[in-house]
């Protein structure tokens, strides 16, 4: 307004804004003009945080609002050039923020709301990369499991830096193509919507947590009757335990071992090989882990690095087996074996 210094000028706003508008820029004027963050020119600093404070006391309160609106109107009828805006100089606070200050405020909070759903998309789109690239290097896939933090971390960070960019992109192009007015009626419209989706979210989270509630605390009682009736007989023996498969080699020779056994709830498979050292003793992990089961029978074969000595079943002895395994028949020899004091099965090799 020329002549005319208002409230309205001094928060950079237009003189028809919301009340979220002048909320809005106050906050960001204020933060920029703080005296902390402005040790070079603390005076300065005061005096136009002043005259931030004075006009947004007289723009948030209705009823002064409505007094300096008449001011305003009582100056433009008078034709009266270097009147001021109720306390101030008739002049704009120095460097206060040029008219992009606010540009830059409006467009980078209308990004924000636009772009609400990106980070968790981002999120999304990061894991599958990570679960991709997993897929393609194996070492990669042990890593991110051993390091589970870790992989959190990098899904955070990548997330949050693909969603920066698209508001900052956003941002740029609000920039580009609104003037402050358009940005200032669009910023309005979006602490509409912000506050409609809040109230959305908010709502749907206690109806979800009461349904919670309500469900599992209407079938509270039922579940233990049911509990209580699925309650194991004190008086039957406790199912046996998976118990682990551990090999002695007792030869004076290396060697290599293969089993076929039945795995606790799984079909029996085949598994090996399994370099065991001379004299030594040794448990076997396969692709599920451990090699352990509840099932005392086992099959195995094993031969020495230079296949002099070979332990397997017997040709004329039906207990015995042959499998395919890693291309080619091998005759595996049957055993049943006993738990030693430790829980585990025992299988010793002498040659």
């Amino acid at each position: 307004m020329a002549g005319i210094h208002t409230h309205y000028d001094t928060l950079q706003v237009s003189e028809n804004a919301s009340d979220e508008v002048i909320r809005g820029a106050y906050r960001y004027l204020s933060q920029k003009w703080h005296p902390d963050k402005n040790p070079d020119n603390p005076e300065e600093a005061k005096r136009v945080m002043a005259r931030l404070n004075e006009a947004y006391a007289v723009l948030s309160d209705p009823k002064r609002r409505q007094e300096h609106d008449a001011w305003i109107a009582e100056q433009r009828a008078a034709g009266a050039p270097g009147g001021n805006g109720g306390g101030t100089n008739g002049k704009a606070p120095p460097d206060s923020g040029s008219t992009d200050t606010l540009r830059d405020y409006y467009a980078t909070e209308i990004a924000k709301g636009r772009n609400f759903w990106i980070w968790p998309l981002a999120f999304i789109g990061c894991a599958m990369a990570l679960g991709l690239a997993a897929n393609l290097v194996p070492s990669l896939a042990s890593l991110l499991m051993k390091y589970r933090y870790l992989t959190l971390l990098l899904l955070l960070a990548g997330a949050s830096a693909v969603t920066t960019s698209a508001r900052k992109k956003h941002r740029d192009q609000l920039l580009q193509q609104h003037e402050t007015r358009i940005l200032e009626q669009r910023y309005t419209e979006h602490m509409r919507q912000k506050t409609v989706r809040q109230v959305v979210i908010g709502v749907s989270a206690v109806l979800a947590i009461g349904g919670l509630l309500a469900y599992y605390g209407m079938g509270w009682n039922e579940r233990q009757d049911q509990l209580q009736a699925a309650k194991p007989d004190s008086k039957k023996p406790a199912p046996a335990k998976p118990a682990s498969l551990q090999i002695e080699n007792a030869c004076g020779r290396d060697l290599r071992f293969a089993v076929h056994y039945l795995p606790d709830g799984g079909e029996w498979r085949t598994e090996g090989w399994w370099n065991v050292e001379a004299n030594s003793s040794t448990g076997l992990r396969g692709d599920l882990g451990l090699i352990e089961s509840t099932n005392a029978i086992f099959y195995y074969y094993a031969e020495s690095l230079d296949r002099k000595i070979v332990w397997q079943g017997r040709d004329d002895d039906e207990t015995d087996a042959t499998y395919a395994f890693k291309g080619r028949n091998y005759r595996f020899d049957r055993v049943r074996l006993a738990r030693d004091a430790d829980g585990s099965y025992q299988l010793k090799l002498t040659c």
